[in-house]
């Protein structure tokens, strides 16, 4: 058997020479293992493995320092390769499952920020193989975990080290489940009470003055007349150091509100420093106003200025900002509040504790106090008038202090009020002690099993991919497939307008519906009949219905003659539709609707009255019979009629005088007269008689007679009347009632 020392070497020299990849490292692993397999127990084969990698890393992080000192160096690459053995021994069941994190623990805290970079590289790439089977809250996580927060520790101290706190951070939240209660700050811990300037105020001045000796001009180089003013500023510059550091007592420790004294001591220090702060923002902008101008006041430049990229002008400036610290030298005050970083810094940390402040009004205390973490419930109540202050404070910070900062003071302002909006939401899963929101997929029942949402829906998916049936409308739709048959082709053929019908057509149709008429009252004259006749033969004597002659009525037969009766004959439409293209087979429509002319309805004429058996008596007048079929055909009557009337007033306005009120027949035979008079024309008349006066021969050349002329027909509404008088020579007057 192999010795391990031997084996060890042996896989170092086989390693140290070239990247390996992970099937080859593997095999070498596996048959390092194979060859010091002996008489020990599988545990302490696991425990000197362990000791032999973690010195093998340990020797090479020693050479650390000198190995950066050459930029060639080859240092990162063995580790690496070192860290990758380590991983495939746990994965071959070597060494314990816990055991990559300990050692990445151990070489994190002896490497330096810039290696340590380097390694959480090599973390975030191996990280699948790093945490599998990795049980939140236990063994290996928690020690990964630690190692990870001493590194941010680390890192806070440091300067432009945001990125690789961001890849950290990330990397965590990727690992570890959202309500993980070692991120969480479950019990609400504050950090450090503030230990700085602003808690003795009885030893301040003393030390102040101390200091001022050290520095003070001699006495010989000032007035005597001014030491009263100097003296009296100084004062005034110590009482504004002490009272602007006392805030951050405050604003480390918030609980602090539950003395009676806290809340007024801090309204007065804020409403004093504000003002300050307002000054040294206004000079700043002040010199900047002046620095882009001559001492004339005119501009040094008309070029216009190159506008910088969104977040250019942002990551500059957020690369040379770092305060790691608050710097509470005397000397250093007006300096920190002429700087606008410094500024901004304060103003945050002055929203964030008056935010703080408005979750303990009476309205708000009421939805939180019933659950369950106590440890952030406070016994403060902040009253009506302070809730109002607090509030107005905040609006006036918000809406003046922030956005005349510089640069970008816009867009900080925005960035604050968004980070205090989410923090309300925190606080709020917090209070409720950080239930779990993440869901579990969705899942349904089938068969007495659980399935989920893409086994459910795989017989819908399935039938989806099934050919359709064929569409009953070959065109997409009934009118487009209608349109098509009718033969139109393009949108040129719709600008041929429909066929309005001809004066016959209406006709025709006009003595059809009065045959219709006719022959539904011969019908109901045979059902009254015959319903008379039953009544006789039953033997059942009908009480006549005397009227005021003692006479008794027919007795209409409606009801029992409406079972007898065909249906009701179908009208057509009202609106015409579209004519067939020339050339394809024609379909008769209706003419288009238009104005309304209402045409004369003819009486009706009377149903035969019923002979009863009964005495002598003066004949009644007979009763109009009202029957549904009856009236639907008079309405289509007057359908046609004024149909046929809009078309003739364009061509035979001349012949509506000649005729009754909307008497189509009569005015088809005026039409048909006028026409055989044209075609036949009667022979001349002397010179005399030709030139007679212009209302005389107008008519006769209408064809018109003389007679026919004076002929005087009462006009109806809505008839034209036609005078043959003229008023002007050459014209006709028309009238229109």
């Amino acid at each position: 058997m192999t010795s391990l020392e031997s084996a060890m070497k042996t896989l170092m020299s086989s390693i140290s020479s070239r990247s390996i990849p992970k099937e080859e490292l593997d095999a070498l692993v596996q048959q390092a293992l194979e060859e010091t397999g002996g008489e020990d127990g599988r545990e302490t084969r696991k425990a000197r493995w362990e000791f032999r990698l973690k010195e093998e890393i340990l020797k090479l992080a020693a050479t650390e320092g000198e190995a950066l000192k050459n930029p060639n160096t080859d240092y990162y690459d063995r580790l690496r390769d070192r860290l990758d053995l380590v991983l495939t021994f746990t994965e071959l069941d070597a060494c314990e499952q816990t055991f990559p994190v300990t050692v990445l623990q151990d070489l994190l805290d002896t490497q330096t920020i810039r290696s340590c970079s380097r390694i959480f590289s090599w973390i975030e790439e191996r990280a699948d193989r790093l945490t599998k089977d990795m049980v939140p809250q236990k063994a290996k996580a928690l020690i990964l975990l630690r190692a990870l927060n001493d590194l941010l520790r680390r890192l806070s101290k440091m300067g432009n080290t945001t990125v690789f706190c961001g890849r950290i951070l990330t990397f965590l939240s990727g690992i570890f489940p959202l309500g993980e209660r070692s991120g969480v700050n479950l019990r609400g811990d504050y950090g450090p009470m503030w230990d700085g300037p602003g808690l003795k105020k009885d030893q301040q001045p003393e030390t102040k003055e101390e200091e001022r000796e050290g520095v003070a001009p001699p006495a010989e180089d000032k007035m005597q007349v001014d030491e009263p003013e100097a003296r009296k500023q100084e004062e005034q510059s110590v009482d504004f150091y002490s009272l602007f550091w006392s805030l951050q007592r405050p604003f480390s420790r918030p609980p602090l509100f539950v003395n009676p004294e806290t809340l007024p001591s801090f309204k007065s220090a804020v409403e004093k420093v504000l003002p300050v702060i307002k000054e040294a923002t206004s000079k700043e902008r002040a010199m900047m106003g002046s620095r882009s101008s001559d001492a004339n006041g005119a501009s040094r430049s008309l070029k216009r200025k190159r506008v910088p990229e969104p977040g250019e002008e942002t990551s500059k400036v957020s690369r040379e900002y770092f305060f790691a610290k608050y710097l509470t030298s005397p000397e250093l005050l007006e300096l920190e509040i002429a700087d606008t970083h410094f500024r901004r810094q304060f103003l945050f940390q002055l929203l964030i504790l008056l935010h703080y402040l408005l979750s303990f009004t009476r309205s708000a205390k009421s939805s939180w106090m019933s659950l369950k973490n106590r440890s952030l419930q406070l016994d403060f109540t902040l009253d009506e008038e302070n809730a109002k202050w607090v509030q107005t404070t905040i609006d006036t910070v918000t809406r003046d202090f922030l956005p005349s900062t510089f640069p970008n003071g816009v867009l900080f302002r925005d960035t604050v009020k968004t980070i205090l909006e989410r923090e309300k939401n925190w606080v709020d899963w917090k209070n409720k002690l950080c239930p779990v929101f993440d869901k579990e997929p969705w899942s349904a029942l089938v068969d007495g099993r659980k399935v989920g949402l893409e086994e459910f829906t795989k017989p819908m998916r399935e039938k989806m991919r099934e050919e359709p049936p064929e569409w009953e409308h070959k065109l997409g739709s009934a009118p487009l497939t209608e349109i098509w048959a009718m033969g139109y082709r393009d949108l040129r053929d719709l600008e041929r307008s429909p066929d309005p019908g001809s004066i016959d057509t209406y006709a025709s149709k006009i003595k059809m519906e009065d045959r219709r008429i006719e022959m539904r009252r011969q019908t109901l004259a045979r059902a009254a009949e015959r319903l008379a006749q039953a009544r006789a033969k039953a033997n059942t004597p009908v009480p006549p219905v005397k009227d005021a002659n003692g006479a008794a009525p027919a007795v209409p037969a409606q009801e029992d003659a409406g079972r007898s009766t065909p249906g009701n004959a179908a009208s057509p439409p009202l609106h015409h539709p579209l004519p067939p293209k020339p050339g394809t087979t024609s379909m008769e429509s209706p003419a288009p609707a238009a104005p309304a002319i209402v045409a004369p309805v003819p009486n009706p004429p009377a149903v035969p009255p019923v002979r009863v058996d009964v005495p002598a008596s003066p004949a009644p007048d007979p009763i109009p019979i009202n029957d549904d079929q009856i009236n639907k055909f008079e309405e289509n009557k007057h359908r046609w009629a004024w149909l046929c009337l809009r078309i003739a007033r364009e061509e035979y306005l001349d012949q509506f005088g000649k005729i009754g009120t909307g008497d189509v027949l009569a005015l088809e035979r005026e039409i048909k007269k006028a026409l055989a008079e044209k075609a036949n024309p009667k022979p001349q008349k002397d010179d005399a008689e030709q030139h007679a006066p212009t209302g005389t021969t107008g008519e006769q050349d209408r064809g018109t007679s003389p007679s026919a002329s004076n002929l005087k027909v009462p006009p109806a509404e809505g008839d034209v009347q036609m005078s043959g008088t003229p008023e002007v020579e050459g014209d006709v007057k028309m009238e229109e009632r």
